[in-house]
């Protein structure tokens, strides 16, 4: 492994790491998160699909607090996917925590 892969490898676990330690920390009323893994031969067009009948789906959702969450972190993700004209060749993973805030 080169000087450069390292670097890489390493930077990824402090990543990874940092994730984690910001899920751990996501407490309370009114948070959501949302883990979206597409495959490398998927398609982002079919993912948006999905999250959007999902969208649909927590639309329905009685608890308001709940409901706005959930949108929220279902909207966010639709905003990330768009960057993305096709899945990487190692795929994608995208996850968000959504909080809401009273008052």
């Amino acid at each position: 492994m080169s000087g450069d892969d390292s670097t890489d490898r390493n930077v990824e676990i402090w990543k990874i790491k940092k994730l984690i330690k910001s899920l751990e920390a996501a407490r309370g009323n009114g948070t959501s998160m949302i883990s979206l893994i597409i495959p490398p031969k998927d398609q982002i067009a079919r993912v948006s699909k999905l999250l959007a009948e999902e969208y649909g789906t927590a639309a329905n959702i009685k608890s308001r607090v709940n409901r706005l969450s959930v949108l929220g972190a279902i909207t966010s993700v639709q905003h990330r996917i768009k960057l993305y004209n096709r899945v990487p060749p190692k795929g994608l993973w995208c996850t968000v925590v959504h909080h809401h805030r009273r008052g």
